[in-house]
């Protein structure tokens, strides 16, 4: 039997949720946009990722990514309301990171304290993460405070590392400062990077692709025991797969892997290697 929600969480599609994750957790996912050569995609539903990524390298301007519209929110939050949902949880990727919940609070104006906006200071699946486990706290029919309680903490106990393999597409999308005042010169190297409070910070430069994977191998040992695991990456499945196989003990689920949104391949090109961590 499951218990009717009072709660009902919704996000953005730079989450990363896989759809079959969405589904069964009830979440509510509104694609943001990508422009690729002067024509806007729903992220995720109008342009595969496969084939955004064979046609990156060969643009002839760099593609461009922006939040989707303040209606196609409001909408989204009618029609849960309307259903019977008392209140929303709206969860989001970090504001120092994207305009998103600058339009997600135009659009919540209408609605008054019936939507929570909540700044999860991540993006993809660490940002993902958070949503999965607010949503599974609603579906069980906690009440609102509990499930607020419950992606406050899973804020607290996520991870996130990435390898980029170049430095060519950071540096066009100019979201970066540190980026662009001193490392222009060094595009062909693999950047470590984390995600933490809304910021991404340096961790390292390597030569070779094989060690920047194996450091990012290294700072999962960090984590301790995880009760979520991924591995994302950008057109690169099978050495995903092979590092999800390798770091599978790790955590009392499954990991996924992900082939990350074209929302934030757009910033990080082809090739790129990352891991979220929810630690227990």
């Amino acid at each position: 039997m499951v218990l009717k929600r009072s709660v009902a969480v919704v996000t953005d599609s730079i989450a990363d949720i896989p759809p079959e994750e969405a589904e069964a957790l009830h979440i509510t996912v509104v694609p943001a946009l990508v422009t690729v050569e002067g024509v806007s995609y729903l992220d995720g539903e109008e342009l595969s990722r496969d084939e955004f990524y064979h046609r990156m390298p060969s643009l002839s301007e760099p593609a461009t990514t922006a939040a989707p519209s303040p209606l196609a929110f409001e909408n989204v939050y009618r029609r849960l309301l309307s259903s019977g949902v008392e209140r929303i949880l709206s969860i989001h990727v970090a504001a120092n990171l994207s305009g998103m919940l600058n339009t997600v609070h135009q659009a919540a104006q209408a609605f008054g304290d019936r939507i929570y906006l909540f700044d999860s200071k991540q993006l993809s699946l660490g940002q993902g993460f958070q949503v999965m486990e607010a949503a599974a706290a609603a579906l069980k029919g906690m009440p609102f405070e509990s499930v607020l309680e419950t992606t406050h903490f899973a804020r607290r106990k996520v991870h996130f590392v990435a390898m980029i393999n170049t430095l060519e597409y950071l540096k066009r999308s100019g979201r970066i400062g540190w980026l662009s005042a001193g490392m222009g010169n060094l595009l062909h190297l693999k950047l470590l990077v984390r995600v933490v409070d809304g910021v991404i910070e340096r961790l390292g430069i390597t030569r070779t692709r094989s060690k920047a994977i194996s450091q990012l191998l290294s700072l999962t040992n960090s984590w301790g025991p995880l009760k979520r695991l991924a591995v994302l990456h950008s057109a690169a499945p099978e050495e995903a797969a092979n590092v999800a196989d390798k770091i599978r003990h790790q955590s009392s689920s499954p990991p996924l892997v992900v082939g990350i949104t074209t929302a934030l391949g757009v910033h990080v090109g082809p090739n790129a290697i990352g891991l979220v961590g929810l630690s227990k």
